[in-house]
């Protein structure tokens, strides 16, 4: 699996116009563009909304899921939903298409240069199913009746994304990332319901993967919290993602598998510049940033990682959403990410 380049677009930015957020994206990632989230310009352009719009029997309001099921409109949606999951074309998929400030830019990105990849953050399956609950408030991943419903919602999203980008170029090879947030409580949340397993989550995330991967995509997985990642992995992601900044070392328990991730083409994108605050990324500079990212990747290396193995693997990020700094620190952050990318060795 090759990519365009190591730098992963990713987060909410925080301009307050169109234009100079397609500036930023054109310019630091014109051969991997991704449809940025906007929240200063829409309080609707959030991971909630995108994922879950026109899914039948699903509202979204206040960031809570509601399901409501039984009316006729419910059981028809369902028949389109599933035509649209196993026959997928422009045509089944348009009635679940989403909507984003910055995606007809997007668009405009990919047919004036043609990148190589095209990058697309939905929610993951896994936490969608911790969040979607009954009418009576009730969580409902128990339910196996409702399970398909989450799995095929996520899908069409993702389809009709892979569609409508090979229809403007067809040589782009979309990257979907599934952004699991919830996946850091599954300890807590497997002590309080018998039902969530590691086997069932891995099915879970297996089947989507498995779905976008046959439609030609690259399938990120990406928490920036301390997670399980050996079930993304068993799942048959392409890219895991994860705040190497903060959780330096979640990678370091589990060598073996991060070998055999890596030996089948994986990548790991390493979250590596911080953005929490004004004031650290005031401070930073390349230098440091390429430090502290060596001395980690090191880590994995002392675990017994083969380094050859961890620096060709490796691609990076900003930490997380910029929404919350002023414009001139979002953008230096995602620079250096930028830059930091050019200065990862390739290893013989």
């Amino acid at each position: 699996m090759k990519l365009a380049s190591r730098c992963v677009p990713l987060g909410a930015l925080a301009y307050e116009e169109i234009e100079p957020a397609t500036r930023m994206v054109a310019k630091l990632f014109e051969q991997n563009p991704f449809i940025s989230f906007l929240p200063k310009i829409s309080d609707d352009d959030t991971l909630l909304k995108r994922t879950l719009s026109n899914i039948p029997g699903i509202k979204v309001k206040d960031r809570k899921i509601t399901l409501k099921i039984g009316s006729n409109t419910y059981k028809q949606g369902l028949q389109k939903l599933d035509k649209a999951y196993n026959n997928p074309d422009i045509k089944t998929l348009e009635p679940f298409a989403f909507e984003a400030p910055f995606l007809e830019k997007y668009f405009q990105i990919i047919k004036k240069f043609k990148p190589a990849n095209a990058y697309v953050n939905l929610l993951g399956p896994f936490t969608i199913s911790q969040m979607l609950m009954n009418a009576a408030e009730e969580q409902i991943l128990a339910d196996k009746s409702f399970r398909k419903l989450f799995i095929q919602s996520i899908c069409v999203k993702a389809l009709w994304a892979i569609e409508k980008i090979k229809e403007i170029n067809p040589s782009t090879v979309p990257v979907i990332v599934l952004e699991e947030p919830l996946l850091c409580q599954l300890g807590t949340l497997k002590r309080e319901n018998e039902e969530i397993t590691n086997e069932l989550i891995t099915t879970m995330l297996s089947r989507v993967v498995e779905k976008l991967k046959s439609a030609g995509a690259i399938v990120a997985i990406q928490s920036m919290e301390k997670c399980d990642w050996q079930i993304p992995i068993n799942a048959g992601v392409d890219i895991i993602s994860f705040d190497a900044y903060n959780n330096p070392n979640n990678l370091c328990i589990i060598p073996e598998q991060i070998i055999e991730f890596i030996s089948r083409g994986g990548k790991i994108n390493w979250g590596i510049v911080p953005v929490m605050t004004e004031s650290v990324v005031k401070s930073l500079n390349i230098d440091y940033i390429a430090n502290r990212l060596f001395a980690t990747m090191e880590g994995l290396i002392l675990a017994g990682v083969p380094e050859k193995f961890v620096y060709n693997s490796a691609l990076v990020s900003i930490q997380g959403n910029v929404d919350n700094l002023p414009i001139i620190f979002a953008e230096k952050a995602i620079i250096l990410a930028t830059q930091l990318a050019k200065r990862i060795p390739v290893k013989n």
